[in-house]
């Protein structure tokens, strides 16, 4: 478990404290951040000065709102008018000692910068977040994600190490290599990957003539993609091993800040002290006081960070919240992940996920493999059906593989009131990929 002694709220208060006492000592922090930043991040300075706001004057919670958000392509902008690292650059160079990078909205990629004490922090909510998602002292911990730069890597491997597990970094692309450890390792162990990639580890292991099961991957901690947020996509994965598989939720700018428990009933916020959450209209941008089945985006300002601070940065992605209090005894706010505002699309005025899409194409198994594509061959707003490409399972008679087209799209005018054109595509025309699974091609970008 983290090091209590890093906080400036303990791990037991973190766990079980009621929500009101964490709200009074992160006010102090956010004060204390706001004062900060306000000193060192010319990048601020300039937009509150812009927007006629002294930020070292917000007094509660609700005076946050008052200020501006940040996007990321602000912070692009940012790092394009200096470099390296941009007029966010908070802290001096000789106190940077990580550098990592995430997903840009001109292609590239977007670089922050960590001190030391900005490492301790992303280590000990992780490791609340792995804590929260059963991973322990002792335990094997086998690291499937990219660690070339991005933020899930050497970052996500230092919050583990931060438990206590003992963490092999094992990347992408070593599928093979891996497979050959487990069977050779004579203990249990656990997985850190994307959904997607255990299955894709499950179908390397098959084509090896191993199987998944006796592998004796007990547990699996999944992030990157929503994949678990799908009741069939997760029951698959742990049928397939044999395993618990708990989602881990973070964003590349913040870090892994939310978890489930093993009660499965949405994800745990466990940034208590380090990232204050807020709930906007994403349409608005309004503030939303937090409410039990509140459907919000959830937007986060850091605490505690020195290199980079972030204050009320959009992630997008929304979220429903549940605030009664979890069976499992932790008492923060839970909430389940909806999709990313910017993998959403529009339909005539119907705002639809790809996870509500592929709750729809699972009730279609075994007929079909669960694996689709949505192509947008347009703009917004869209004036043609949107494609929806599902692959068939091998094996699927064609007879009966002629009706699910039509039986796929009735079932989705009938659930999420919009008209895809669906097409049957034949088995394997999806590869399973160790990296995150894009389900959304707006092919008039070029993507596809």
């Amino acid at each position: 478990m983290a090091d209590p002694a890093l906080s400036r709220i303990a791990w037991a208060e973190v766990e079980t404290a009621e929500p009101a006492a964490i709200v009074a000592a992160e006010l102090v922090l956010l004060r204390d951040q706001l004062a900060r930043t306000a000193a060192t991040s010319d990048f601020y300075r300039t937009r509150w000065a812009e927007a006629g706001i002294d930020a070292t004057r917000v007094a509660s919670l609700d005076d946050l709102a008052r200020l501006p958000f940040t996007e990321k392509h602000d912070l692009q902008a940012a790092q394009a008018a200096r470099a390296p690292f941009g007029t966010n650059q908070a802290a001096p160079a000789d106190r940077l000692v990580r550098m990592q990078a995430t997903g840009g909205t001109t292609g590239k990629p977007l670089r922050m910068a960590m001190t030391r004490a900005d490492i301790a922090v992303y280590d000990e909510v992780g490791a609340r977040a792995a804590w929260a998602a059963g991973l322990r002292p002792g335990d094997i911990l086998f690291e499937c994600m990219n660690y070339a730069l991005y933020a899930g890597g050497v970052n996500d491997h230092g919050t583990f190490e931060t438990v206590g597990a003992c963490v092999a970094p094992v990347g992408v692309g070593q599928s093979r290599r891996l497979l050959e450890i487990l069977s050779d390792l004579g203990a249990p162990a656990a997985l850190y990957s994307t959904p997607s990639y255990a299955l894709h580890l499950a179908a390397v292991a098959r084509d090896e003539g191993r199987e998944p099961g006796d592998l004796r991957l007990v547990r699996g901690l999944f992030s990157g993609d929503a994949g678990l947020a799908n009741p069939t996509y997760r029951a698959e994965i742990e049928d397939t091993w044999g395993m618990v598989a708990r989602s881990i939720y973070g964003t590349g700018e913040t870090a892994p800040v939310a978890a489930e428990c093993d009660a499965a009933d949405g994800l745990h916020w466990m940034g208590q002290d380090a990232f204050l959450p807020e709930f906007i209209d994403p349409e608005t941008g309004d503030a939303l006081a937090p409410a039990d089945g509140l459907t919000a985006e959830l937007v986060m300002t850091t605490l505690r960070r020195e290199a980079h601070p972030l204050i009320r940065f959009r992630t997008h992605d929304r979220v429903r919240l549940a605030t009664e209090r979890c069976s499992c005894g932790r008492t923060s706010l839970r909430f389940h992940v909806l999709g990313r505002g910017d993998d959403m699309f529009i339909v005539r005025g119907i705002n639809v996920f790809p996870l509500a899409v592929a709750a729809i194409v699972d009730e279609f198994r075994p007929l079909l493999s669960g694996e689709f594509r949505i192509v947008l061959d347009e703009p917004p707003p869209l004036v043609a059906p949107p494609r929806l490409l599902v692959e068939a399972s091998p094996g699927a008679a064609p007879d009966e593989l002629a009706h699910v087209a039509d039986a796929l799209t009735t079932r989705i005018r009938g659930v999420l009131v919009f008209n895809p054109a669906v097409e049957v595509v034949p088995p394997g025309t999806f590869p399973r990929s160790e990296q995150k699974t894009r389900r959304v091609l707006r092919a008039w970008m070029g993507e596809g």
